[in-house]
């Protein structure tokens, strides 16, 4: 497991109402701090969260973009993946009725003081 600086902050992106966990994740897949999914295997947790990163990745240079980030609504949750550097992906999984913006903003901000 690589070491990941001042994670103490991650209860910044926890707090914003409806978000239910938040993991900071490797980009080979693998989980570094934070919180899953109840009942959720946590390698294959990681693991299929950076792959579906990483194909967003690949589909923003097809169409010519950059990725901002990679939602994915579910029956009863979303899960939001945004790439932090070269090395580390954070996924935050909310219910559906969060509020999108401020998940968003609160990665941004952590990431911000991170860096």
């Amino acid at each position: 497991m690589m070491e990941f600086p001042q994670l103490s902050g991650l209860g910044d992106i926890t707090s914003v109402n409806g978000v239910l966990n938040v993991s900071v994740i490797t980009r080979s897949g693998e989980h570094v701090e934070g919180s899953m999914p109840a009942n959720s295997r946590m390698d294959t947790f990681a693991a299929m969260s950076a792959i579906v990163l990483g194909a967003s990745e690949r589909l923003a240079i097809e169409v010519n973009d950059c990725l901002k980030n990679t939602i994915m609504n579910f029956g009863n949750c979303r899960l939001t993946i945004i790439g932090l550097d070269s090395k580390y992906i954070i996924a935050v999984v909310s219910t559906s009725q969060a509020e999108q913006q401020e998940i968003i903003a609160a990665v941004q901000a952590w990431k911000e003081a991170l860096y």
